[in-house]
């Protein structure tokens, strides 16, 4: 996997591919999502060995069917590696790759970043990268669906991964298993990842959840911590990734990191609507990374999971994330968590001023287990109301459309927009965000309050 050529066509960096083939059906719920049969937790644990830990090799991505010529926002130059103008990750190598600094546990992110074992469809150790994320169970890792469901070389039928292991901050040169060896008992993927190529090598629902069980009555989320995922349909970020490369030049003992920008890149979508996919340049894939956790590092948020790329090919190196969005990662979550919240936006209106003075804000909260990027908010402001000059919304008529970067559980967020002009004492103003089908109570993404002018008459008799 990791010293193959970039093998996909794809239309325009930034849109979407739409093939035909099966698809998971789309209802009230969100996409149709798989589930394995129930695994023996315990089994796995035993099984995995410190040897055999040590002896496994990367889990590969599905085969592409007929090779295709690499699209020309890929190409690069001949440099071997990424090119020593664009390495961002201080101290990194000719890969993008710097050592996380030990002992693991000593980085919140690194705790919750591990290492995942397992036999694949046809019965080979394998290892994967993962991430503990946020959840109502506590019980949740994420990773690539490429990891955890294949199909065998033997039979050609797809198949779920067995002995499933996760390994928090593992570490092949020092404690090997500070926090654990955590076996499987679940794990759920998109009915669209089919795991034949012709689909999934550059497919956006390569993510997956993997459920383990608990180690005495300790759960792995309470031991670890975890990470907070970003609802998002990829975009522009500053990203740390984070996980256990173990193709040659490396072996999956340590824990690395990259530091990358990305851009939006397409890839294989069904008709749901998914939209693209998070790619960097600055940070070439190696086997055994995939699933490993993206974050955005100004806010240390969940942002993309690692799913694709191409490494140590002079001009071809890059790494792909899918992101979080809700037909993906969502509705993973909605099966694998089911008392877990997800998406539930809420919006307040307030108006200070009056007259040409007026301001109004929005006050936009998110109650439950994740945050949200790029959040649209609109105000539909009243007859005789305008936006004021100075912001920098976007307003069509009497239609103003905000966008809040981020909006964090627990944490308010808020935008004010400045209007000029007067309006009757009965008008009102209505503020809205958008829900999607995650968002349990969708009423109160929208809040209708008074404009808050004195009425007309009055006016004029003060004016005078």
């Amino acid at each position: 996997m990791s010293r193959r050529r970039i093998l996909l066509a794809l239309a325009v960096a930034g849109t979407a591919l739409t093939l035909p083939g099966p698809a998971g059906a789309r209802t009230g719920d969100g996409p149709q999502v798989d589930a394995s049969p129930v695994m023996d937790p315990r089994r796995a644990v035993d099984y995995w060995t410190t040897s055999k830990q040590s002896n496994a090799g990367a889990a590969e991505l599905p085969e592409l069917a007929t090779p295709l010529d690499r699209p020309g926002w890929m190409r690069g130059g001949a440099e071997r590696g990424v090119p020593e103008g664009i390495r961002l990750t201080p101290g990194g190598d000719v890969n993008g790759y710097a050592s996380v600094p030990r002992p693991y546990g000593g980085a919140a992110a690194s705790r919750a970043t591990g290492r995942l074992f397992l036999l694949d469809a046809d019965g080979r150790r394998k290892s994967c990268s993962g991430a503990v994320v946020r959840s109502a169970g506590r019980m949740l890792v994420a990773t690539a669906a490429h990891c955890v469901y294949g199909v065998s070389r033997r039979t050609g039928q797809g198949t779920w991964s067995s002995h499933l292991a996760f390994v928090p901050a593992y570490d092949g040169h020092g404690q090997g298993a500070p926090y654990g060896v955590w076996g499987a008992r679940r794990v759920w993927k998109p009915h669209a990842f089919t795991g034949e190529g012709q689909w999934d090598w550059d497919s956006v629902y390569d993510i997956a959840l993997v459920e383990v069980g608990k180690l005495g009555s300790a759960t792995l989320q309470d031991t670890v911590g975890a990470f907070t995922p970003m609802r998002n349909q990829a975009g522009d970020y500053t990203v740390v990734s984070l996980g256990y490369p173990s193709d040659p030049p490396y072996d999956g003992s340590r824990q690395l990191w990259c530091l990358g920008r990305t851009t939006v890149a397409p890839g294989y979508v069904r008709p749901t609507g998914t939209s693209g996919r998070l790619h960097t340049v600055n940070c070439h894939l190696f086997g055994g990374n995939s699933g490993g956790p993206w974050l955005d590092r100004s806010t240390g948020l969940l942002v993309g999971v690692l799913s694709s790329g191409a490494g140590g090919v002079p001009g071809d190196g890059y790494a792909v994330a899918n992101p979080l969005g809700p037909d993906g990662y969502g509705a993973l979550a909605r099966q694998a968590d089911p008392g877990g919240v997800y998406d539930a936006l809420s919006v307040k209106g307030t108006v200070k001023g009056a007259r040409s003075a007026r301001r109004v804000t929005a006050t936009v909260r998110m109650r439950g287990l994740m945050a949200a990027a790029q959040v649209p908010v609109t105000f539909l402001l009243p007859r005789g109301l305008s936006l004021a000059s100075g912001s920098s919304c976007a307003a069509v008529r009497r239609r103003v459309t905000c966008t809040l970067a981020v909006v964090r559980p627990g944490s308010p967020a808020r935008v004010t927009i400045p209007t000029t002009g007067r309006t009757a004492t009965h008008r009102k103003i209505t503020v809205s965000v958008a829900s999607t089908y995650l968002d349990q109570n969708p009423r109160d993404n929208t809040h209708t309050f008074p404009a808050g002018d004195a009425p007309a008459r009055r006016t004029r008799m003060r004016d005078r």
